[in-house]
């Protein structure tokens, strides 16, 4: 392949990675702030909020269904309750008693304490977009010198 071809493959692989690093930020920034620093309280799943998520694909008109649990925990001697963003199809698959991580300086800024939960889908997505800058930029600073050193060559 021409390596005016493969500068282009690199600038491609760049790109898209610095893309999905915006994506990964935008979709985990609350997640990694309260998993950084948040505070730990104990909670109790206290009810379920029920959500409708329509199909966009094609005119098929399915609907699905989710439970999201509401919990509610003590902070600064105030009550709070929030409702999580990670539901379930049926409402009886949380338990009652969870551990919530939150923020102190904005306590309704929470989530149920799941570790592994706690960094999908965001954490894999900036992995890769770190990955494919990492081996872009390297591509980029390799291959001009050695398509350099091919054409002298001949």
């Amino acid at each position: 392949m021409p390596p005016k071809i493969l500068r282009y493959v690199f600038v491609l692989q760049v790109l898209v990675g610095v893309f999905l690093l915006f994506m990964a930020d935008h979709m985990g920034r609350t997640n990694f702030h309260l998993i950084r620093v948040g505070g730990r309280a104990p909670g109790r799943v206290v009810g379920n909020e029920q959500r409708n998520f329509g199909s966009s694909v094609g005119n098929s008109g399915r609907v699905t269904t989710a439970f999201m649990p509401i919990v509610e925990f003590s902070a600064n001697g105030q009550k709070i309750r929030f409702t999580d963003w990670l539901g379930s199809s049926s409402t009886g698959s949380f338990p009652d008693r969870v551990t919530v991580l939150y923020d102190a300086a904005a306590p309704s800024v929470a989530i149920i304490d799941r570790p592994l939960m706690n960094w999908l889908p965001w954490a894999p997505i900036g992995a890769v977009g770190c990955f494919l800058c990492l081996v872009g930029l390297k591509g980029l600073l390799v291959n001009p010198q050695s398509g350099e050193r091919e054409a002298a060559l001949r």
